[in-house]
């Protein structure tokens, strides 16, 4: 399935940031953080985005706020993944917020739900990053319908027109699917069902051998640890061969969020990129 306009815009200016600071497969994770994350809050069509706190907001924005001068514990902790964030990033003290969320400035999307924007433009960077930093010899489709990957397949989902994010190809085989997920809502985290179903069909027709990814930009452990127990290296019967973060200690290091133990199995992004080597 060909891209939308809103995805594809969402990879014209990851390209041009990427021309732009030569980022390695190490720094890719970097357009992502300037273009997807912010510190605004969308207040609806009449008033667009607005500031909030100062701050990257993490998750459900009613967890941020200040009661009797207090922080909210949430808010506490999105300061210093602020301040961490802009240190990585390389910007100047107290620019974070400045720097970040330029996909949600630009005219063409400021006006828009952001929820129905992010998953779309979070996909197609990240198979636009695999392009540019994987293996040359593998193709790549969006939205892919596993009814047309696995034809014959029962395939039991919680959706009745499933797609699998991305998957890639090798020659005429599909060697990998990555499901992507910017945030998961509340507690519906439907990617372990989909990881037990992919993978399933793909044994049951010949392809053994294709990986099963989780790519995400959640923030959240206990989300986190839901995908994480079915994955390799945790689970003792793994459906999931690489559970991904695009930058993993935004969570785990002490600087930012400090949540280092549900969440250690996280990969970072290069890791998948140099996975694509293996398919």
């Amino acid at each position: 399935m060909s891209r939308g306009k809103n995805a594809q815009l969402a990879v014209d200016l990851y390209q041009e940031l990427h021309a732009a600071h030569g980022w390695s497969a190490q720094d890719a994770w970097k357009g992502i953080a300037l273009l997807l994350l912010t510190c605004d809050l969308y207040e609806g069509k009449r008033t667009g985005w607005q500031p909030f706190h100062g701050a990257v907001i993490y998750r459900e924005s009613n967890d941020f706020f200040v009661e009797h001068g207090n922080p909210s514990g949430v808010l506490k902790r999105a300061v210093r993944l602020t301040s961490y964030l802009e240190s990585l990033l390389g910007v100047p003290a107290g620019m974070c917020c400045q720097s970040i969320g330029q996909y949600w400035r630009h005219v063409n999307v400021s006006g828009k739900q952001p929820h129905n924007l992010v998953g779309h433009a979070f996909r197609s960077i990240v198979l636009k990053i695999l392009q540019l930093h994987g293996h040359k010899g593998l193709r790549y489709q969006e939205e892919v319908s596993p009814k047309l990957l696995f034809p014959g397949v029962a395939l039991h989902l919680r959706s009745k027109a499933p797609k699998i994010d991305i998957v890639a190809f090798k020659e005429k085989r599909h060697v990998a699917m990555i499901s992507t997920r910017w945030r998961f809502r509340h507690d519906r985290v439907d990617v372990d069902n989909e990881s037990i179903a992919y993978k399933s069909a793909a044994m049951s027709t010949g392809h053994a051998d294709c990986k099963f990814y989780a790519m995400l930009g959640e923030f959240s452990p206990a989300r986190l640890e839901k995908v994480l127990k079915n994955t390799v290296g945790v689970s003792t019967n793994p459906s999931i061969d690489g559970t991904v973060h695009f930058r993993p200690d935004l969570i785990t290091n002490q600087n930012a969020l400090g949540e280092n133990g549900r969440t250690a199995a996280l990969k970072p992004l290069d890791w998948l990129i140099g996975e694509t080597n293996k398919w």
